[in-house]
Parts: C-alpha cells; sequence; structure tokens
C-alpha cells in the first residue's frame, strides 16, 4: 500500500464556513485531500481532522488563481499523516489508543526506511522526518481533544511531547519560536539513525588512503579529513569552513584549542574544544603540501584548510560527503561508513568523558544536571554544537548501555586514550619504515615528535584546567 494511495484529492470543494447576512459564506478548494485507510475505507477521524485545518488554509486565492493541485498546504499535511495512519492500520491500533512507545517507534521506522533506489540511503532526510513526527503530534493533539483528553499529547500525556525553541529568520531578522517536540526526534543536525563509526572501520580507511596510488597531497589531506572529523565532531560544513588561520593558532597552543564557526538557523557561532595533539600530527603534515599547493595557484588564493588538488579552491561539503565514500569503497566496507558517523563517535565519547569526570550514575543524573546547570549545558552544547536537550538523549543511552563501568577518573580515560592513539600511529610509522616508503632518519624524526606530542598531551590534566 504506498502513501500516495491513502491520499486521494477531490476537484472543486466548497465547504460551509457560515452563514451571514442572508448568505451561506464557503471555503473553496482547487483540491481538497480525502483520506482512506489501507483497506480503501474512509479515514473518518483523518478526514475531520483535515476538515478542521481548512478553516485556516483556503487553496483559491481572491483573484481566483489555483494554488497546488496536489492540495496545497492540508494536502501535504495529509500526506505526513497518513504515515502515521498506515502504521496504525498495519498494527491494528486505533490512533487514539497508541503509546509514546508506538509513537517513538514510529519516527524510528521513518528514519530507517530505506531509499528504494539505493538501499544504502535513507528514504528521507532528518528535517522531512521532523516535519512528519510534528504534524502528527498535532493530529494526535486534536485527536485527544476530540475524545475529551486534553493531555493526551503533553509533557506527562500518553504521548510525552515536549516544547522547545526554535531559531527561524524571516526577512533576514532572527525570531524565537516554541514548537512542539518530541524525545524520539532526530536532530536536524545530525542523523541519529546512524551509528558511531566503530574504531576498526577508522583503522581500515586510514590504512586504505596509505596504501592508495593517490598523489601524496591528496593522501595528506585525507588522513587530514579523517583526523578532523574523528577528533572534533565536526560536521561536514564546519570542516569545509575551516581555516588555515584556525589550525595554526591550535598549533601554537600548548594544549591545542581548535575553533569552528557553525553557520544555523541564520546565526553564526563559534565552537571551540581541545584536540589532541597527537591527533594534529596528520593534519600538520597536509598543511605543509597544502601551501605548496597553492603557490601554484596564486589566483585562488585563500585561507580554508581543505582544498581541491586541481584548483586549490576550497571544497564543499558534498565533496566530503564523497571522498569518504571513496575511501570506504577502497576499504572494502559493506557496512555504512559516512561523514557524520565521525561525529557520533565523537560525542559518544566526549560524554563518556563528562560522565567520568562528574560521576553521574545514570542517564537521568546526567540530564539533571544539563536542565539545572545552565553553565553545564551551554559548554556541553558548545562542544556538540546541538541546540536542545533533547536532542543529546540518545548519546546518553548509547554511553549508559554500552559502558557498564562507569566510575574510572577522566584523567585516567584521557590517558588511556592518548597512549591508545600514539601507539595507533607509532605502528603506522614502523610499518612504513620497514616498507621502505620513509628513510631511517625520517622514521626517527617522526619518532621522536610522536614521542614529544604523546607527552605533551599526557600533561594536559596536569595544568589543571577549569572543569567542564
Amino acid at each position: 500500500m504506498t502513501d500516495e494511495f491513502l491520499v486521494e484529492t477531490l476537484d472543486h470543494v466548497d465547504l460551509f464556513q457560515r452563514f451571514a447576512g442572508g448568505k451561506t459564506r464557503k471555503h473553496s478548494f482547487y483540491r481538497f485531500p480525502y483520506m482512506r485507510w489501507p483497506n480503501n475505507e474512509p479515514c473518518h477521524i483523518a478526514n475531520l481532522y483535515l476538515l478542521q485545518l481548512s478553516k485556516k488554509h483556503e487553496q483559491i486565492s481572491a483573484d481566483g488563481r489555483m494554488q497546488d493541485s496536489k492540495g496545497g498546504t492540508i494536502g501535504q499535511y495529509a500526506s505526513y499523516i497518513s504515515q502515521l495512519i498506515k502504521r496504525c492500520w498495519q498494527h491494528k491500533i486505533d490512533p487514539y489508543h497508541i503509546t509514546d512507545k508506538f509513537f517513538e517507534d514510529f519516527i524510528v521506522e521513518l528514519i530507517e526506511e530505506p531509499n528504494p533506489r539505493k538501499l544504502d540511503k535513507p528514504k528521507r532526510k532528518d528535517r522531512t522526518t521532523i516535519n512528519i513526527g510534528r504534524e502528527c503530534l498535532k493530529f494526535l493533539t486534536w485527536i485527544g481533544e476530540f475524545h475529551g483528553d486534553p493531555n493526551f499529547v503533553s509533557q506527562k500525556g500518553t504521548i510525552k511531547s515536549t516544547t522547545e525553541e526554535v531559531i527561524r529568520t524571516f526577512n533576514s531578522r532572527h525570531k524565537i519560536t516554541n514548537t512542539t517536540s518530541h524525545h524520539s526526534f532526530p536532530s536536524p543536525f545530525r542523523e541519529h539513525t546512524r551509528s558511531p563509526i566503530p574504531e576498526h572501520n577508522v583503522d581500515r580507511m586510514e590504512l586504505a588512503v596509505r596504501d592508495s596510488n593517490k598523489s601524496e597531497f591528496l593522501k595528506a589531506r585525507h588522513l587530514a579529513l579523517l583526523a578532523i572529523l574523528q577528533h572534533t565532531g565536526a560536521r561536514r560544513t564546519e570542516i569545509a569552513s575551516l581555516t588555515t588561520s584556525a589550525l595554526r593558532d591550535a598549533l601554537l597552543m600548548k594544549y591545542p584549542m581548535l575553533k569552528f564557526v557553525t553557520l544555523k538557523r541564520g546565526e553564526s557561532f563559534v565552537r571551540e574544544f581541545p584536540v589532541n595533539a597527537v591527533a594534529l600530527k596528520e593534519v600538520k603534515d597536509y598543511l605543509a603540501l597544502r601551501q605548496k599547493l597553492i603557490k601554484s595557484h596564486p589566483e585562488n588564493k585563500n585561507d580554508y584548510l581543505f582544498i581541491s588538488d586541481r584548483t586549490a579552491k576550497p571544497i564543499a561539503p558534498e565533496t566530503i560527503t564523497s571522498i569518504i565514500s571513496q575511501i570506504r569503497e577502497a576499504a572494502s566496507i559493506e557496512e555504512q561508513a559516512c561523514a557524520h558517523m565521525f561525529r557520533h563517535a565523537f560525542i559518544t565519547n566526549l560524554f563518556t568523558l563528562l560522565i567520568e569526570r562528574h560521576k553521574f550514575e545514570s542517564k537521568d543524573e546526567f540530564e539533571a544536571a544539563l536542565i539545572s546547570d545552565k553553565e553545564f549545558l551551554r559548554e556541553v552544547r558548545k562542544w556538540t554544537g546541538h541546540k536542545s536537550i533533547d536532542s543529546l538523549r540518545s548519546y546518553l543511552t548509547k554511553v549508559f548501555e554500552g559502558d557498564k563501568s562507569i566510575g574510572n577518573a577522566a584523567e585516567s580515560v584521557h590517558k588511556t586514550n592518548t597512549l591508545k592513539l600514539y601507539q595507533k600511529k607509532s605502528d603506522a610509522l614502523y610499518n612504513e619504515f620497514k616498507l621502505k616508503k620513509i628513510t631511517p632518519d625520517e622514521f626517527v624524526r617522526q619518532s621522536d615528535e610522536l614521542m614529544e606530542l604523546r607527552d605533551l598531551e599526557l600533561s594536559r590534566y596536569d595544568a589543571k584546567p577549569k572543569p567542564l
């Protein structure tokens, strides 16, 4: 049963509005949606809701111009709620009798539904899923009121909704509005459906880059890109906007802090967070090769870190997606591996660190701290770039469900990660030396540099920075 079959559009519908001055006033619609259950029976509850919406939306303008032939705004809403109608039919349940878990599973199914033409891609974008979810919440809210249950969709109701602030831009002006949300909604900034990328796949991708027949510049650029993705949790757009100035500023610091400029919802803000000095080695190596390439293309001189090997122009965010896809293919990784999965891994590891440091014993304790301690929430948002607590919940679930041994000190976690990263890079360097890809002198030089970076990073906590 296709979604289109559930929604039929009726031609030239006139609906009663009011009787005034001896005349009947009507709402006229060029196309009006009419909904059915998958067995072709009318879906009365949905059609009543659409009639309610018709009081707010007219589809023929005053001068008689026709609007969208698919039913306009109401047709779009009908298409959205048809997703919920279809799932209710499949589970033989009336919309008024669904549970919060039912609604959560419904959203997860929307998120995970594959594109029929590209099975490794999702069918719809996160923003579309959020729009569907919000319209379904409005539909369910109306159903609750229809049944005399005004709290059916509410913070403590059957369907647990929340209210969050959204910054919208109208005519270059920012406006803060409240919108209804649900804990299952994906964030508009990320893909909840994708799990953190496994470390063994990162290793395979790095090895594939080193063993490729690409130019030295491309090898260095791709290793630098993997390092930034893995150790900053940055989005594609943030990475594409990263500058050499920001990187050089970080490299000059004893304990590197890297700045990213984020553009979201019509506003820009700066995220700044510590980057492991050992992890920046590949980026520093790439920087030298980038400088040589820029000199050969003075007409395209710019400050962006990641540039094209052919033109030296800044690469687009979509290019980052393409690069990761190519590396994944070269590494013969069958499961999904995309740029955003690196972000998931970074934030999950970050939350583990925060839980260790603050001795949180449960997901609820962490959430309580986010809600009650505005400074703590501000710092977490600065590191992750999230706008709401709701969008952080899935990471908390992963951390507490995935690690049952919470309780070590943050310093211990950091030192373990640093030593692990150092050993990994040391082994890779030795492998290059063994394969005679670098000279003995270069091996010694890079080994000394790695050890120096390792020791520097291990001393980060000895400096006693201000706790997060």
